[in-house]
């Protein structure tokens, strides 16, 4: 069995600043001028260069293009739990590096509550990058109410953005969260097997709540999902990670 995350505040940095180097490297001048002083702004909340305005930009002056992601940068990004970001356009890696600039900007009993509006007024865009960039803010563990939130979409995009390929709810979701989440991804369609940690984070209530969703699809007459196969044989030790309150 693999054991949960232990990347470092350290590898979340070096991971962060390797980003963005990169995005920088692969913009035209223009661009990578305007990255630089969004970046530089991003402690502000007003004028174009503040970080509302530029993080609601980022996606048009930045774009929907992918670079190429050097070794360095793949192990980087490996060694802080985000892996997936090799391979998100550069919009989406520019506003995971905004945001960190954000919150070193701010004073630490700010951050919970600016990470939770960004997400509720941002558009679908903005949500999946906020959702991404989670494992590798300052002390994760407090955005774990603005997270279980997120599960409660009905936007594949953004569920995705949380629950698949991101390690964040591996290790800051409570059981009952990471359960309700597993079962949402089984009735939206989104694969299990996209799930970081789904076999460490089994339990014995995911694994009752699939024998009864699929006893509950047999008695309607319903196709049963082939994930649920998935969760009812992961097995569970009840070595799951609680930080929020579920």
């Amino acid at each position: 069995m693999r054991a949960l995350s232990q990347a470092t505040p350290d590898d979340a940095q070096a991971a962060v600043q390797a980003l963005a180097a990169s995005v920088r490297a692969a913009l035209p001048a223009a661009a990578a001028g305007w990255f630089d002083e969004a970046l530089d702004g991003a402690g502000s909340d007003a004028g174009p260069r503040g970080f509302p305005a530029a993080y609601a930009g980022t996606g048009r002056r930045l774009g929907p293009d992918r670079a190429i992601a050097s070794r360095d940068l793949v192990a980087a990004l490996e060694a802080a739990d985000l892996g997936a970001a090799a391979c998100w356009s550069l919009a989406r890696q520019g506003r995971c590096v905004l945001l960190y600039a954000a919150l070193g900007a701010r004073p630490d009993g700010e951050h919970a509550r600016f990470v939770d509006d960004g997400f509720r007024t941002g558009d679908s865009d903005e949500r999946v990058a906020l959702l991404g960039a989670l494992p590798v803010l300052p002390r994760p563990e407090r955005f774990a109410s603005t997270a279980v939130d997120a599960c409660r979409t009905n936007v594949v995009g953004v569920f995705e953005a949380i629950a698949c390929e991101n390690s964040y709810p591996q290790r800051c979701f409570a059981d009952a969260s990471f359960n309700q989440m597993v079962m949402k991804a089984v009735s939206l369609g989104v694969a299990v097997e996209r799930i970081v940690g789904l076999g460490e984070r089994a339990n014995a209530d995911l694994e009752r709540m699939a024998a009864d969703y699929a006893s509950e699809r047999r008695a309607a007459g319903r196709e049963v999902p082939d994930d649920i196969a998935l969760i009812t044989t992961t097995g569970s030790d009840g070595s799951g990670v609680r930080t929020d309150q579920g």
